[in-house]
């Protein structure tokens, strides 16, 4: 897979997955409302288009990238993505703290500050509730770099194209 050329979603997925297994700290993940996403690894980071099937499903097209270290570094002071066990305690605590925005904003720092855990080790622990995130959200992603514009309009034709050829029939209604 190279920067210039688009795969599947269902390819890239799977690597990005085994990447945050392999180590779940120093994730960042940005998405917009129209299904682009920018996943920022330690050691791999992705570009993707995603088009919902369902509400767990998606098709569409990725690349892998190599971002300017301007771009990173912006990206970097973002929090850090993770899985997080939560006790029922902490969901006791959370729905309280509803009620003073003080309190609520501390546990949810605390939350946030725990070391993010991989998908074998929240299978292999007995936990009840698990955070996901955060997931940053931008209107689009033109002002952080005109390189991730440009991939931006390249991830739309292939994850269009990606949709059409995977279903025909769905993607009729749309296009």
């Amino acid at each position: 897979m190279t920067e210039r050329e688009p795969v599947p979603i269902e390819d890239i997925l799977p690597r990005i997955l085994q990447d945050y297994s392999d180590e779940p700290r120093g994730w960042r993940i940005l998405s917009t409302p129209i299904g682009d996403m920018l996943v920022f690894g330690p050691t791999s980071s992705f570009q993707l288009k995603l088009i919902p099937l369902g509400p767990q499903k998606y098709t569409g097209a990725g690349v892998e990238i190599t971002e300017s270290k301007k771009t990173l570094k912006r990206i970097s002071r973002t929090p850090e993505f993770g899985l997080r066990p939560l006790s029922s305690g902490d969901i006791t605590d959370l729905i309280q703290a509803f009620d003073d925005p003080q309190t609520s904003s501390l546990k949810i720092q605390s939350i946030l500050s725990r070391t993010p855990q991989s998908h074998s080790d929240l299978a292999e622990s007995d936990v009840d509730h698990i955070l996901s995130g955060p997931i940053l959200t931008r209107p689009d992603f033109g002002s952080l770099d005109p390189e991730i514009l440009k991939r931006q309009l390249l991830l739309d034709r292939s994850a269009s194209d990606v949709f059409r050829r995977r279903y025909p029939m769905r993607s009729g209604m749309y296009f």
